[in-house]
């Protein structure tokens, strides 16, 4: 599929009205993007991993190897960036280091926060307003890598190429 929001969209139309959606979004280094393009399982097992750790040495250790693999996010130039997209919406407003984005005709709302270790959506109605932030945030780098741990649903917001070896 050739966008995150994609995978998400029947969860999100299914979802309309119900339930809040929450999706952390984390920068992958681009050379660590290009050797798991198409190996996502692999990415989404570590996070899942990490999130479900009950141990402090285990989640030490995995929390080490999230470090390795991902970039910090510059939270100045990231909200800067998100502000100088959306700032022409009406119903866009960047209050409390948060975004917040409602499209009242389709009943929906996103949140985004941005924090250094990764992008926190929050959403609910239609997945309009949250594909709007993805939309927004893939234009910016191909290696942004979105999880929603509630329904299991995860992929790069912009389809990584693989490098092919010879």
């Amino acid at each position: 599929m050739r966008l995150v929001y994609t995978i998400f969209h029947n969860q999100a139309l299914s979802d309309r009205g119900k339930c809040m959606r929450h999706y952390e979004m984390y920068f992958i280094k681009q050379e660590v993007a290009s050797q798991y393009a198409g190996k996502e399982t692999l990415l989404y097992q570590l996070f899942l991993e990490r999130k479900r750790a009950l141990f402090v040495e285990e989640k030490s250790l995995l929390d080490k190897q999230v470090t390795f693999i991902t970039e910090p996010v510059c939270e100045e130039e990231m909200n800067k960036y998100i502000v100088n997209e959306l700032g022409g919406f009406r119903t866009y407003e960047f209050r409390n280091d948060g975004h917040r984005l409602t499209i009242k005709q389709s009943q929906s709302d996103a949140s985004l926060f941005v924090r250094r270790e990764k992008l926190n959506l929050y959403s609910s109605g239609s997945n309009d307003a949250e594909t709007v932030f993805f939309e927004v945030i893939r234009k910016l780098t191909p290696s942004f890598f979105a999880i929603d741990f509630q329904s299991g649903r995860y992929g790069w917001l912009n389809p990584v190429k693989q490098q092919k070896l010879v």
